[in-house]
């Protein structure tokens, strides 16, 4: 039996992308085990081929990394693993230079984002360009998530070429179809707009995933605030306050008092919060790819994305969604507005987009070729 290591920062990476590709391993034959911060949930998911082992870990600056990396090259040394993989910026690090100490010959390094894409130069864009450097150094292979951040890597001389690839069209788990069933998106629609009192007729655009500034919550709220001075439209955000430090305080304070916006919590059911928006958003000054902006296109939503790498991939620009720059309101007011005064082009933008899904991004299939990928790995070193 082929054994696999994922180490992440939080559990949170591991539930939200890896639980399903887990599944799909073990019944291909592999013996998982989780490495993450101390969370007594994880252990609720552990049988016979699943394991996990807390290793206390934080995300941002720390300064337990050494501490950390001794513990990891112990658990790495003691297991024998087939293959580690690693993401997140924290874990990859120490769990990188871990592995390649402990003599692991696969040292995989699933390249979901770069911390420091989106800094504007300076010793802070230095350090952490640095510490990218670093990881793929000690890494033995590199999965990108999309081929922009792929592009970019080499561009900025991260690894050599062969070092790096993108499995099929990129992304971390792919969609999964029998969960965003588009025939159901009538039904979903007309229950979650009764819930939050939005009449059927009404233009909604959608928010999903943790609200903070890096995500372009900012640009979103502020040019909504312009919207509606002209417009009638809402703005349905879903997911919790990040760093709430980071959000303009008027802003904030505007949205929680308008009857534009509306937060709902997080869910487990997001595909039928989707059914209830007409365009998804998704501002994000970095990514590395744009889950939820597929997710959307699934449930026949297009979408207005950044042009940051990753993200870009997500959309065919004026296919199935719209590009506007980082940063930048007024694109944003203008695409909204044009979105609102052209909705037989945002609907047929819609069904684009869960076409689009259908061909390149099918869960299944993703797991079909990422687990060849591990298998060729780990035959490679038998």
């Amino acid at each position: 039996m082929k054994k696999i290591c994922f180490v992440t920062t939080v559990s949170m990476t591991i539930k939200a992308f890896l639980l399903q590709f887990t599944d799909y391993l073990v019944n291909k034959g592999y013996d998982v085990t989780f490495i993450c911060n101390t969370d007594e949930s994880m252990y609720k998911l552990c049988n016979d081929h699943i394991h996990y082992i807390p290793v206390p870990m934080k995300r941002g600056v720390g300064f337990d990394g050494l501490s950390v990396i001794n513990k990891l090259t112990k658990i790495f040394k003691e297991n024998n693993f087939d293959i580690i993989q690693y993401s997140t910026p924290n874990a990859s690090l120490y769990a990188s230079i871990a592995a390649k100490s402990a003599g692991c010959k696969n040292r995989l390094y699933c390249q979901w984002g770069i911390r420091y894409m989106g800094f504007e130069g300076g010793i802070k864009r230095m350090i952490f360009k640095q510490i990218e450097k670093i990881v793929c150094q000690k890494s033995s292979v590199i999965e990108c998530e999309s081929d922009s951040i792929y592009n970019f890597s080499i561009n900025e001389k991260l690894y050599p070429a062969s070092k790096g690839s993108v499995i099929w069209n990129g992304s971390a788990c792919g969609v999964d179809l029998n969960k965003y069933r588009i025939d159901k998106k009538p039904i979903w629609r007309q229950e979650v707009r009764k819930e939050l009192n939005i009449t059927e007729n009404a233009t909604v655009f959608g928010y999903v995933g943790r609200i903070t500034r890096d995500k372009g919550a900012n640009e979103l709220l502020s040019a909504f605030r312009e919207i509606i001075k002209t417009k009638e439209a809402y703005l349905l955000m879903i997911g919790m306050f990040d760093d709430a430090n980071t959000i303009n305080a008027d802003l904030r304070e505007w949205s929680e008092k308008s009857k534009h916006v509306i937060f709902v919590d997080w869910t487990d059911k997001v595909e039928r919060y989707y059914s209830a928006m007409d365009v998804f958003c998704s501002l994000s000054y970095r990514e590395g790819f744009g889950l939820v902006v597929i997710e959307a296109a699934a449930m026949g939503l297009p979408g207005i994305v950044t042009d940051v790498p990753g993200q870009v991939d997500t959309i065919a620009p004026n296919v199935d969604g719209w590009s506007v720059p980082a940063k930048n309101v007024d694109q944003v007011i203008y695409t909204i507005e044009h979105c609102i005064d052209n909705l037989d082009e945002v609907r047929q933008y819609g069904c684009n987009a869960r076409r689009h899904v259908e061909e390149k991004y099918e869960q299944n299939e993703l797991f079909r070729r990422l687990t060849e990928h591990r298998d060729i790995l780990c035959d490679a070193h038998e």
